[in-house]
């Protein structure tokens, strides 16, 4: 059962991302995200690198390796998630 809940959060996660790359080659923006999205690059890069941590964070708990690769793909999802939600906050705010 605990395959098919992270196997679940994995096709979200990369979901994310894959709608961010949508976002960034066309400029679409989800409906319920156009009122508050004014910059849609940083939007769909925040979404790329928000999804691609969440898939790192997920795969390692799903395929649980030893050692420091388990760390090591914590800290890299953990820093690609903070990355993504960065620019996702950056994104809502005009530019110059």
């Amino acid at each position: 059962m605990q395959y098919v809940v992270l196997g679940a959060f994995i096709a979200f996660a990369l979901a994310v991302a894959a709608s961010g790359v949508v976002g960034l080659i066309t400029g679409w923006i989800h409906p319920w995200e156009r009122a508050r999205v004014l910059r849609p690059v940083p939007h769909g890069l925040g979404q790329v690198l928000a999804g691609s941590g969440l898939s790192c964070l997920f795969g390692a708990f799903t395929f649980n390796p030893p050692g420091d690769v388990l760390r090591s793909l914590l800290a890299v999802g953990a820093g690609l998630f903070l990355a993504g939600s960065i620019l996702l906050g950056v994104s809502r705010y005009p530019g110059r």
